[in-house]
């Protein structure tokens, strides 16, 4: 009586374990792997920024004014000469500063420094060099930066995406198979922000203050391409 109630017993513990294994087993979600695709594109720029500035000093505050805007002026109507229309030029910066001589320990005014900043957007990007001539011809003395932008259509959008995906797709049959295993249904998938890129990261265009005078060469400007960016976020299911 004793052996067959312990062989009972045995008998129930064994199958509440099975049962418990199988509903573990159940539970246990598939295999997952996120990877990320990547596509790139060479386009052309758009169009150019070129961000400039004109300083003038004068011991009066107002002649310092008046000597910057005569130079602002004349900047504008050289550059609308080029066919950069004025919706093209907005006023980034303009500070009026005082100048001191420092003597034995003792301050003293001696001028004023009024300084006009611009950006430029030129559609026209064979006439960048002569754009720069232009600002320095008409009294421009600081050259800060020469950026080149691009506007990517909803076709390289479209491009991209569905670059990025097979990407991600192809990265991700790789894995499997390293694995031994067969790629299942995406779980997930996410496209990232279109981004543009010059050959450099931070172009900066410099030269060096230059007063009106004639100039005796016109200043080269290259293009270039630039690269359009986008990528693809996506988890795949193991089989």
């Amino acid at each position: 009586m004793k052996r067959t109630f312990l062989l009972k017993a045995f008998t129930i513990a064994a199958f509440i374990a099975s049962a418990t294994v199988g509903s573990m087993a159940a539970d246990i979600s598939p295999g997952e792997i996120s990877v990320t695709g990547q596509a790139v594109r060479q386009v052309a720029p758009s169009y150019a920024l070129l961000n400039l500035g004109m300083s003038s000093k004068n011991t009066s505050v107002q002649s310092a004014k008046s000597q910057n805007d005569a130079i602002m002026s004349k900047l504008i109507s050289s550059l609308q000469h080029l066919g950069i229309s004025r919706n093209n030029i907005q006023t980034s910066n303009i500070t009026i500063n005082p100048n001191y001589d420092y003597i034995d320990g003792s301050s003293k005014l001696n001028g004023y420094n009024v300084n006009n900043t611009v950006v430029i957007r030129i559609y026209n990007t064979s006439s960048i060099g002569k754009a720069i001539d232009a600002a320095i011809a008409s009294g421009a003395s600081d050259i800060n930066s020469l950026t080149f932008q691009t506007d990517v259509s909803q076709e390289m959008e479209d491009q991209l995406s569905t670059s990025a995906i097979s990407d991600a797709r192809h990265q991700a049959e790789v894995i499997a198979k390293s694995l031994g295993r067969e790629l299942g249904p995406v779980k997930s998938a996410s496209l990232g922000t279109t981004r543009t890129q010059t050959m450099e990261v931070n172009p900066r265009y410099a030269m060096l203050a230059v007063r009106t005078m004639e100039l005796s060469s016109s200043t080269p400007v290259e293009n270039g391409d630039m690269s359009a960016n986008k990528t693809a976020n996506v988890v795949f299911y193991l089989q």
